[in-house]
Parts: C-alpha cells; sequence; structure tokens
C-alpha cells in the first residue's frame, strides 16, 4: 500500500473510532445528565431510584397528581416526574 494511501485510511479510521465514541457517550443517559448536572426532560432516572419508589409528597409540594404509573422524585434540588417502569422523565420542576 503506498504511504499516502496508508495515512488516509489511518486517518479515516482514527475519526470513525471517535465518531463511535462520541454516538456511545450520548447514547448514554447518565452520561449525558452528569454533563449537564441537572436532570431535563427526556433523561431516565437511576434504577436504584426507581426501586426506592416515589419520594416526594405531591399534595405537600404543591405539585400535581401524576398520572397512574408515574410518580414524583426529588433529584439533584429538583424535582421530577417519571415513569416507574422505565424511570422516563417526563416532567421537572424547580421547588
Amino acid at each position: 500500500m503506498k504511504p499516502l494511501l496508508r495515512a488516509a485510511v489511518a486517518l479515516s479510521l482514527s475519526v470513525s473510532s471517535m465518531a463511535a465514541v462520541t454516538v456511545l457517550i450520548s447514547a448514554c443517559p447518565a452520561a449525558a445528565q452528569a454533563q449537564r448536572g441537572q436532570p431535563q426532560r427526556g433523561d431516565y432516572l437511576p434504577g436504584d431510584v426507581i426501586r426506592g419508589g416515589p419520594n416526594v409528597d405531591a399534595a405537600a409540594q404543591h405539585l400535581r397528581r401524576p398520572p397512574s404509573g408515574y410518580g414524583w422524585f426529588s433529584l439533584g434540588g429538583v424535582f421530577v416526574m417519571a415513569s416507574l417502569s422505565t424511570g422516563l422523565i417526563v416532567e421537572v420542576v424547580s421547588p
């Protein structure tokens, strides 16, 4: 293989490897949330938080009643409503 062609192949491999790493990082909700600092709608709660069950009394905090299958959690200084089965955050409210 010619040196110039070999360098081009090596460069394309390194670029595609970097893209794969970027895709892996962005596909991990916990890593994305850690980079932003605050949970956002569309993020997922960690499994141990979901297994602990909802930890916020919606009425006492003047939050709307969650639909069946959802609950309020206190996470990172904010209240989040998330699915109890998947952990998908559907609403974020600052106290």
